[in-house]
């Protein structure tokens, strides 16, 4: 953020820009407070309306929507502000910007982590399926943080597309993304990866009917997202294990799990998501 206004401040308008969304960005997937989250990428979307931006804009719009659903936040005031910034009525996803890859991957990357997040399997599955269709996984560049990211969510929706559909294909792909992420905590970092190596092959595991191996892996998981003080991660890590035991017939089993990820959400701020799971232990 400090580059980004340091940039703005020397006339450097593209460069302040880039630095802002990929603070912002990686600020939400990084599991920063949400709050602080949203007020940050409120204040770049106002510079990049003003500036007329329109291809950064794009970029931080899906991040911007989820972080306002997450919170239980509305978005109107935010469609509002994207209306009639070159003259005309655009709405997001439409106009030449969304015609770029990199703008079209971060939609499908956006909407695929909603479907998982809040259980939407045809969305998860539809973008999941468009994303792999817009970028080979062959062609992955596993030195942007964005394709990391990327490719751990896209194996978790894959693995939950392809339990909850009986879809033999999903579950492959969500192999190949576990590969990929396990070869990153050896060869890159182990603080980042770690708990996210194991929570997919917690995933994979369970898709396999590995019970065993799938709890202590889903525990392993939890544990290192705590370590590593990622509480998105701690939350979607104790929310599958929860789901793993609820599918599994172990309903109280689940109950722990879920008031887990139910506090998690709600340190990072997720009230809205937080919400969703008391529906899971109420009773």
């Amino acid at each position: 953020r400090s580059w980004a206004r340091g940039a703005m401040a020397s006339g450097a308008v593209r460069f302040a820009f880039a630095c802002a969304f990929v603070y912002d960005n990686n600020s939400f997937w990084a599991g920063k407070k949400l709050g602080l989250v949203v007020n940050s990428i409120k204040e770049t979307m106002k510079q990049m309306i003003f500036y007329k931006n329109l291809v950064m804009l794009a970029l931080l719009r899906p991040i911007c929507r989820l972080s306002l659903r997450l919170t239980g936040q509305s978005d109107v005031h935010q469609r509002d502000d994207l209306t009639n910034i070159f003259g005309e009525n655009r709405k997001e996803g439409e106009g030449v910007s969304s015609k770029l890859p990199m703008v079209m991957l971060t939609e499908c990357f956006a909407r695929f982590y909603e479907g998982l997040i809040f259980r939407e399997v045809d969305k998860a599955r539809d973008s999941v399926q468009q994303y792999l269709s817009i970028q080979s996984l062959t062609a992955v560049n596993m030195s942007n943080p964005d394709d990391f990211f990327r490719i751990f969510y896209a194996g978790l929706a894959s693995f939950y597309v392809g339990r909850e559909l009986d879809d033999r294909l999903m579950i492959t792909r969500g192999n190949w993304c576990t590969e990929w992420i396990e070869k990153l905590v050896v060869s890159a970092s182990t603080w980042n990866f770690q708990n996210k190596a194991y929570l997919l092959q917690a995933e994979e595991q369970f898709c396999e009917r590995n019970f065993d191996a799938a709890e202590r892996l889903y525990d392993a998981a939890i544990l290192s997202a705590k370590t590593h003080k990622f509480v998105n991660e701690q939350a979607l890590s104790n929310e599958l294990a929860g789901h793993f035991y609820l599918d599994t017939g172990r309903k109280i089993k689940s109950v722990n799990y879920f008031l887990r990820a139910f506090e998690n959400y709600t340190e990072w701020g997720a009230v809205a998501k937080a919400a969703s799971l008391t529906k899971y232990f109420e009773n």
